[in-house]
This record gives C-alpha cells, structure tokens and sequence, in this order.
C-alpha cells in the first residue's frame, strides 16, 4: 500500500459541505482509477492528488491515511452496485418475470466497466497480502452476498449459497478481464443457472430445481 499517516480504516475524518464533497468524491474516483491501472500498491499520495487534480495535501484532509481512502474507494463502488441491484431486485419482484428472465436480468447488471471491476479484484488480491485490509473486504463481500440471497429468492430459489454464487461471478470477472478472448459471454449465465439448480437439488428441492431448468415435464414422470 502507498506511503501515509496512521493506518487505520476508521471513517471520514469531518464533515464537509458540497464544494469539499466534490473533491472527496475526486479522491475516490481516482483510487478506482489508479488502483486498477497500478494495483493497490500504487494508491499513493501523489498518484491519487495528481489522477483528482487535486494539492498533495487533500488526503490528509480528508481521511487519516492513505489506507482509509483505499477503504473507502472500495465501500463506495460496492455500495453504489448493491444499490443499483437492490433496486433491480425491487423492480423484478414487481414485474414477476420467468427465473431465467430474472437470472438475465442480474448476470448482465452484476457486469462492470473493466476498470471498477479491475480495482475490485485489485482490492481483494490486497487483502491477501495484507491482513490490515480484511475487515473491510469482508463487509463489503456481506453486502455482495445479502444481494446474491436477494437475487435467488427473486427467482424463486430461497434456499440457496450465495457465497458460492459470488464467487463464482467474480471469477467470471477474473477471467473475462484477464482473458476476455477465451470467455464466453454467456457463460457466467449458464454457471448462475447450474449453480443454483444443483444446490436445490442438493437442498432436495427437485420440483424447483426441474422448474428452473426447465424441465417441469419430469416433475411427473
């Protein structure tokens, strides 16, 4: 991680009005930014003040160190996607779309602009290395987790794992950047689709299981 003060990963240091918003919000863009383009060990000082066009100094008057913006950058982009899904989830709750219908509807909201989801994967390979950055990828995995509960019990699936579920979507992200010419389109779909029709088959809900796949026919054979 870049050189900073104090590293602890505590909340905004003060409060601000829009003028200082405006620049917070510019620091963290430029973290998604630069933590992509470089990995998280080129989040400094002056790779984030120069990417925002901002003084060297802002950090330091916002956040504590360079750490809790890291943290911050991170809870931010998570919070807008579980926003944006929860809203979606509302929406189709409403709508009672078919269980494919709902599943396309979030496999194509959960894909991100390579950068966002580059930084994301960047954050997540930092907490490998550095134990000081775990608890808040943790929280931010329990958000993803409560809205992959949200999306199958949408589809009519409510006994299913959502930690298994977004670990599969963000190896499909690994992959497609990583390898977007080897990836199918498609495929973080159909593995969607298998995941939770196998673990319904595992839970022994065979009748749910044959209705999402398909296959409603068998239920009387």
């Amino acid at each position: 991680m870049g050189t900073g003060g104090r590293d602890t990963l505590g909340p905004m240091k003060r409060r601000h009005g829009d003028s200082a918003r405006q620049r917070r919000d510019a620091l963290v863009r430029a973290t998604i930014e630069v933590a992509a383009e470089k990995g998280m060990a080129g989040v400094t000082h002056r790779a984030v003040t120069e990417r925002a066009g901002l003084p060297l100094a802002t950090v330091g008057y916002f956040f504590d160190s360079i750490t809790d913006l890291a943290a911050e950058a991170l809870r931010t982009g998570v919070a807008d996607d579980v926003a944006r899904l929860r809203t979606l989830a509302d929406e189709l709750a409403q709508a009672s779309p078919s269980a494919d219908a709902t599943a396309e509807a979030f496999v194509a909201a959960l894909i991100s602009p390579p950068t966002d989801s580059l930084a994301f994967l960047e954050a997540l390979i930092h907490a490998a290395r550095d134990p000081q950055f775990r608890p808040v990828v943790a929280e931010v995995l329990t958000a993803g987790r409560q809205v992959a509960d949200r999306a199958a019990t949408v589809a009519g699936a409510t006994r299913t794992d959502p930690g298994a579920a977004l670990a599969l979507v963000h190896g499909y992200l690994l992959h497609a950047l990583a390898a977007p010419d080897l990836v199918d389109a498609d495929a973080l779909l159909r593995g969607v689709r298998a995941l939770v029709i196998g673990t319904l088959v595992d839970n022994g809900d065979i009748s749910l299981a044959l209705r999402l796949a398909g296959r409603e026919a068998d239920i009387s054979r």
